[in-house]
Order: structure tokens, then C-alpha cells, then sequence
């Protein structure tokens, strides 16, 4: 049995409040609030929430800045600690310790040289604070709100990102309010929703968790025979042995600790063909080695030789990112070029002769909500030209794994075909296995049952960066999930297509395996773009060119795309 040392990972993380006193089946004012659960959780189960001397909790009540610098220091135990002169009013104040830990971290920043401890913070302070206390890189831009242009440029990134992770769920009425008052539920209830399971003591922990698990107990802790299904956080003031023993971690190891986690495993992992990548410790396996005479553990599940044949190679390449890219038979090279493109305000236009072309865009709830009355006006949508949408159905969320449905999607599907328009769907796809991408398939499948779409079903399997489940993931692996999507899609009778970006479409993928697929490419243009065209290698079916077009019954900016037809 060996032990290994695991590398430190400084990426995003999350968790819940420190607010406790009163438990919360005690207070008299939060029975039918809508952030009751939530209370309720983090004071029964964790004894961390703080109410009132006369019973009540006050969850629509503010904080002030330096309340809210106590809370996640109370619960991050953050370690170092800044000079005393960083700030001009903290000095001999209640929060004075916890703020300048805060600063230590990058997280309280202050203002002119000043930390403002009694100044209520705003929502958008607040996001941004725990943005920066949990390292939390936005991975997107699109903010889904009809204020989003009074959302202030330090906290639109942060804002962005959480939207898209579904954490602020009290949200109804399509507006953020950046500057309105944090109140302590609207708090308990963000950081609710980024961590499910909080370890506060020493000792052996198992049990599966449905999001993400935060040691938080400053002795460390053994955690066996579990899956957690979002991430693994240990807190800064952690400096106890960290111990996994036949742990699977579905998300990502978010370390903020000086201590190095042990892993007890039977063997080393493999290492990453390319010397340069990082090996990819999102998703950690750590089997323990079977005593003599037990039962071995079952066999792997779907392997990708069961699911395609690879595609043959023409042996000439490609010049991709230092590497040379084999091209494969069955794939046509791209026919557009230089000259084929122009701009008509902010929509581009094929001028070519070897294709004719349809306009179209793709729509999420991220649309909805920056709509009004969080509905998009599909006859005027029509009114602007688009002849083709294509409609997010759900998504596989890419650290916890968990799958959901686009809140909007029934109501896009049938507002775009009732105006006319040819109607498709995607699936956001996060899947490792191919079981995982025939449970996608199956999700969509179940969906669209009752709703006669006339358009494709899209996978759309992307990776930024380590902070996705699916990094690291071998691209026979990618291919095979890829391909078993698309045999179940085709099996109910629908017409499946890829979408995939450069490095995906590259490194990921066989693209000989998908010839027999449509294909859908995203090559984001602008005025000032030196190539006015996609510069795949391939030529695609769909190309996704923009993310920032104006169409009327849509509120804000929304992707739009070209058709290639023959």
C-alpha cells in the first residue's frame, strides 16, 4: 500500500455561514421565511448561526462589513494577518483581527486606505468578498439581469460566474440590485448553496454528499468510503493530517491549507503524456488495496472500444498548439476563407458561392432572465430574421456532476416554434463515462418527449480549465461519450450533432469517430478580427461566431450563429 502526497490546489471553493447563538427551531421570526431551511441547517446540524438574545434571528437585517469579515474568518480561520497601519479606522475595533486576515488573503481590499467596518456591505461587496476568500475564476461573462449595467466592474466577473452555478436562487424578479443592502438570509443562503457538508471535528467521517464537503476542523480529519459529488475544501486553518481512503472526489480539491492531504491507494496514477500538464487531481480514485481472500472490486463499465472504431488518419497533420494534429479521412476541409464574410452591423453575412446560409442564434436562461417578465418575445425574435434556434434542455453541472434542467426550456422550445422558427436543443455535457453521457442522452430524450422539435440535438462538452470534472479525461474517453450521445439521440429518432471548440475538437476528440455527425463550431469574431473567418481545419455544419448580437424580444446579448447549406 502506498501513500500519496497530494499537491495543493488553490482554486474555487465554497461553503456556509457563521451567523449562532439561538438555535434556529428557536427563533420566532424565521418559520415560513424563505431561507428557513438554510437557517435551519446551519444552526441544528453545525451550531453555527447566530440568532439574537430575544429569540429571533432577523434574516432581512444587514450587515455591516466588518460582521460579515468575522463570519468568513470564523469560518476559514484564516492565518496570516496584515500590519495593523494597512487600514486608518480599524484600530482597537470589534472585527479588527478578522479584517486584516481578510486583507492577509486578497479578499478585504478596503477603500483609500480604509476598511469602512461599519458601513452595511452591499450584495455586490459581499459576492465579490467570497469570491475572493474561495479563489473563484469567472468562467463566464454573461450576466443574466436586467441591471447587470449598474453591477459595478470589480464584481461582474464574480457575479457572472455564481449566477451561472445557480447560487443565487432568492433571485425573482430579474433584477441583481448590486447596491442594495447583503441581508443575513440572503447570505446563509449563498453560502448554503457552495458547500453541503461542513466537518467542524477530528476523526473518521463517511457518508456520501450530495455537493461539496469543507473541513474546516483545525486537527484535520480521515474521511473513508465515500463519494462527494461536488468539491473538497479545507479550510486555511486546517493543520491536522488530511487522510482519503477509498474517496472519490467529483469536483475538485481546493486546498487553502499549509498541509498536504494523504491518499491511501494500491498504486501511483498515471502520468500525463505531455511533461508540461499538470496531472489533473480534479477527480481523485483512491481505492484501498483488497485484503487477501476479498472479493475484487467490479470491473470498469463501458469501455470506448465497445462504442466506435477510430476513425483512419490521412497522414498528413496539423499545426496545433506545439503539436502536430493528425487529419482524418471522412471529415471534408473546411471551404471558407478569406473574402466569404462581412459584416452587417453586428451580424456577419456569407457572401461565398459555396454554400447558402441561415441565421440563428442559441438561447439559455441566462436570456430569460435579462428579458422582460423573463420571456423572450419569439414573434419579434422571428420579426429580426432568425430562422433557427437552438435551445438549451439542461445541463451536467461541471464541478458537483449533478444534472438539471434549463429553467426556461419547455417555454423557449415551444415560444420559438409556435413564431415559426426551426427549433433544436443542446445539452451542456459534463459526462466521464459513457454511462454518464447515456444518462445525458436519456435526460434529453425524457424532455422532449411530448415536444416535436424539427431541429438537432446538440453535445456540447466543453473544459476550460482544471476546474472542470472533465479535464483530464482521455480523449478515447471524450470520443466515446461523444459518440454514445449520439447513437442514443439518433436511436429516438432525432438528428444529433457536436459542438466542440478548437482544443476539444483537436485533443479531445476522433474526428473520423464523428464524421457521421452534424457539427457545430464556436469562433468568436469581432470588427477588428484579422481572419473573418472560422479557421477550423474542418469544414462544420453550424458555426457559433458570436456572443454579443442584439436581437429584438431578447433582452441583452445573446449567440449567434450560421447555417452551411448545399
Amino acid at each position: 500500500m502506498r501513500k500519496i502526497r497530494l499537491p495543493k490546489r488553490f482554486m474555487t471553493g465554497a461553503l456556509a455561514a457563521a451567523l449562532a447563538l439561538t438555535p434556529a427551531m428557536a427563533f420566532t421570526d424565521t418559520e415560513g421565511h424563505w431561507a428557513a431551511a438554510s437557517i435551519d441547517k446551519w444552526s441544528q446540524n453545525y451550531g453555527v448561526l447566530q440568532g439574537y438574545e430575544d429569540g429571533t434571528f432577523r434574516p432581512d437585517q444587514s450587515i455591516t462589513r466588518g460582521a460579515f469579515a468575522g463570519i468568513l474568518d470564523r469560518f476559514l480561520q484564516f492565518q496570516s494577518i496584515s500590519a495593523p497601519e494597512t487600514f486608518s479606522d480599524t484600530a482597537g475595533t470589534y472585527w479588527e483581527s478578522s479584517i486584516l486576515k481578510l486583507n492577509a488573503a486578497g479578499v478585504y481590499l478596503g477603500s483609500e486606505g480604509k476598511a469602512l467596518p461599519g458601513n452595511t456591505i452591499t450584495r455586490q461587496q459581499g459576492v465579490a468578498m467570497v469570491a475572493r476568500a474561495f479563489h473563484i475564476d469567472a468562467e463566464t461573462t454573461t450576466i443574466p439581469y436586467s441591471d447587470a449595467e449598474q453591477i459595478a466592474g470589480y464584481a461582474r466577473p464574480y457575479i457572472a460566474e455564481m449566477s451561472a452555478r445557480g447560487w443565487f436562487s432568492e433571485i425573482q424578479d430579474g433584477n441583481f440590485r448590486p447596491t442594495d443592502p447583503l441581508t443575513r438570509a440572503e447570505l446563509v443562503s449563498l453560502l448554503n448553496h457552495m458547500i453541503d457538508v461542513l466537518v467542524q471535528e477530528s476523526g473518521s467521517h463517511s457518508g456520501d454528499t450530495a455537493g461539496s464537503l469543507l473541513i474546516s476542523a483545525p486537527g484535520g480529519a480521515a474521511l473513508e468510503n465515500m463519494t462527494i459529488a461536488g468539491d473538497l475544501i479545507i479550510a486555511p486553518g486546517v493543520t491536522g493530517e488530511v487522510t482519503l481512503k477509498n474517496v472519490i472526489v467529483q469536483g475538485t480539491i481546493r486546498n487553502f491549507s499549509s498541509i498536504t492531504p494523504t491518499v491511501v491507494t494500491e498504486s501511483l496514477p498515471e502520468e500525463p503524456a505531455d511533461p508540461n500538464e499538470p496531472f489533473d487531481w480534479g477527480i481523485v480514485v483512491v481505492p484501498i488495496t483488497p485484503a487477501e481472500g476479498t472479493e475484487q472490486p467490479a470491473g470498469p463499465g463501458i469501455q470506448p472500444s465497445e462504442v466506435y472504431t477510430p476513425g483512419l488518419t490521412t497522414g498528413g497533420t496539423i499545426a496545433y498548439d506545439g503539436k502536430q494534429i493528425p487529419i482524418y479521412e471522412g471529415r471534408e476541409a473546411s471551404r471558407l476563407g478569406e473574402g466569404d464574410f462581412y459584416w452587417e452591423g453586428d451580424r456577419l453575412v456569407y457572401q461565398g458561392s459555396e454554400f447558402r446560409t441561415r441565421f440563428g442564434i442559441d438561447v439559455s436562461a441566462y436570456q430569460n432572465r435579462a428579458s422582460e417578465n423573463q420571456t423572450i418575445d419569439w414573434d419579434a425574435v422571428a420579426g429580426d430574421g432568425v430562422e433557427f434556434a437552438m435551445v438549451r434542455v439542461g445541463l451536467r453541472g461541471y464541478s458537483t456532476g449533478a444534472i438539471s434542467e434549463d429553467a426556461f426550456y419547455r417555454q423557449n422550445i415551444q415560444g420559438a416554434m409556435d413564431a415559426g422558427i426551426e427549433t433544436g436543443v443542446y445539452f451542456f455535457a459534463q459526462a466521464i463515462t459513457v454511462e454518464e453521457a447515456i444518462e445525458e442522452a436519456d435526460f434529453v430524450i425524457e424532455r422532449l418527449r411530448d415536444l416535436n422539435i424539427n431541429g438537432p440535438v446538440a453535445y456540447d462538452w466543453e473544459m476550460s480549465n482544471s476546474s472542470y470534472r472533465v479535464y483530464g479525461t482521455p480523449p478515447e474517453m471524450a470520443t466515446a461519450c461523444a459518440v454514445a450521445f449520439c447513437q442514443r439521440i439518433a436511436e429516438a429518432g432525432y438528428t444529433p450533432m457536436v459542438y466542440a471548440g478548437t482544443y476539444v475538437s483537436y485533443i479531445k476528440y476522433d474526428q473520423g469517430a464523428l464524421a457521421p455527425y452534424l457539427s457545430w463550431y464556436p469562433e468568436y469574431k469581432s470588427e477588428s478580427s484579422e481572419k473573418l473567418y472560422p479557421t477550423l481545419y474542418y469544414q462544420m455544419d453550424y458555426w457559433q461566431y458570436s456572443s454579443k448580437c442584439s436581437v429584438a424580444g431578447i433582452g441583452g446579448n445573446v449567440d449567434v450563429n450560421l447555417q452551411f447549406l448545399r
